[in-house]
């Protein structure tokens, strides 16, 4: 799924002009929760998704209005009864969306959001501040401001500073102020990057996978035939790079997942030494229970630590009783999408924390 926020730049450098819409307030049960966010563009179509349905469609419709009337539109979801029936959606939640169209030739859009973007990338992240007020030009002063982590708390504007120790750290919400308009306080974590060592078969059906669910996906192999841009078209970066030479052009951080997918057990042991000195969320290394073992005792031989090694998850993946490569990628991606529901602190259909 494309993260909204690294799009909004090309857009703008394009001069498309496009609506971001954003859930700002939630009440009861819905398909998507509060900072969840969507592109509108001008032909009324989606980049993202904020729940799809009867929801995503009256948001496209309301996103053609505000880019034609240039102004912020708030639009309230108050569903009842056969209204629920009808969208099949919310199950009576209560959903406020803020539209806001932004102008390519607006200099605080061209400015601020390549900022959002970099932060995103760099691992660096912040807050986006935005006012929520309906029927408002978006470039009026004062309507965003983006503060990079270092910017926090010193940047804040006095209504929100006053307030600094109540404010979620790391969620968004709606908060009044005493100047009568909301501020939208929109945390912006790094995007996670999904480390792909080994460009092999079933890592040509992961990547496409990784970025559809919401991963950048850097594809690391010192083989050119197959880590190309033919191979893998989805891919964010591609490293033609031995195992050490990549780690000193990455930083594994809070936001890393590493995938172990190499051709060999030689090669898993290689980049396994280099990636478990690192602070990845997750590291995954494909194999038997017996080729752990054997790459294991010859790792820990070397110096690295059991205790590093027990954090790997090996066999990787879901054990679903995949088989194909196909397969594989689906158990890994399922994974990947366990491991960042328990960081996040998520809850499963059930309403149970992820385990």
């Amino acid at each position: 799924m494309q993260d909204p926020y690294l799009e909004i730049p090309s857009y703008l450098e394009e001069g498309k002009p496009i609506v971001l819409a954003r859930i700002v307030k939630q009440v009861g049960s819905a398909p998507r929760g509060v900072g969840t966010r969507c592109l509108v563009l001008q032909d009324g179509s989606v980049v993202g998704t904020i729940g799809g349905g009867m929801l995503e469609y009256l948001v496209s419709q309301g996103a053609k209005e505000a880019l034609a009337q240039g102004k912020t539109r708030i639009i309230h979801f108050r569903l009842q009864g056969e209204d629920v029936a009808k969208t099949d959606m919310l199950c009576g939640g209560i959903v406020d969306v803020y539209l806001e169209p932004l102008d390519p030739q607006d200099p605080d859009c061209r400015r601020l959001f390549p900022e959002v973007k970099a932060a995103k990338q760099s691992g660096r992240g912040g807050v986006l501040l935005t006012r929520v007020a309906e029927g408002q030009e978006p470039g009026r002063p004062g309507a965003r401001l983006f503060l990079s982590r270092e910017q926090i708390p010193q940047g804040l504007p006095s209504e929100l500073k006053a307030a600094w120790e109540h404010l979620p750290k790391s969620r968004p919400a709606l908060i009044e102020t005493e100047k009568q308009v909301p501020v939208f306080w929109e945390p912006l974590v790094p995007s996670e990057v999904l480390y792909l060592f080994g460009a092999g078969h079933i890592s040509t059906f992961v990547a496409p996978l990784a970025t559809l669910v919401g991963f950048s996906v850097v594809v690391i192999d010192d083989r050119e035939d197959f880590a190309n841009r033919e191979r893998f078209p989805s891919a964010e970066q591609i490293l033609v790079l031995s195992p050490e030479e990549a780690m000193g052009r990455i930083r594994l951080d809070s936001s890393s997942y590493v995938a172990i997918i190499t051709r060999g057990h030689v090669h898993d042991a290689a980049v396994l030494r280099e990636v478990v000195r690192g602070q990845a969320a997750y590291v995954g290394m494909i194999g038997s229970r017996r080729k752990r073992a054997v790459v294991y005792k010859a790792l820990m031989e070397e110096g690295v630590s059991r205790e590093a090694l027990e954090k790997v998850h090996c066999p990787i993946g879901l054990d679903i009783g995949a088989e194909t490569p196909e397969e594989i990628a689906v158990s890994i991606i399922a994974e990947l999408i366990q491991i960042r529901a328990r960081l996040q602190g998520l809850k499963t259909k059930a309403g149970e924390a992820v385990a």
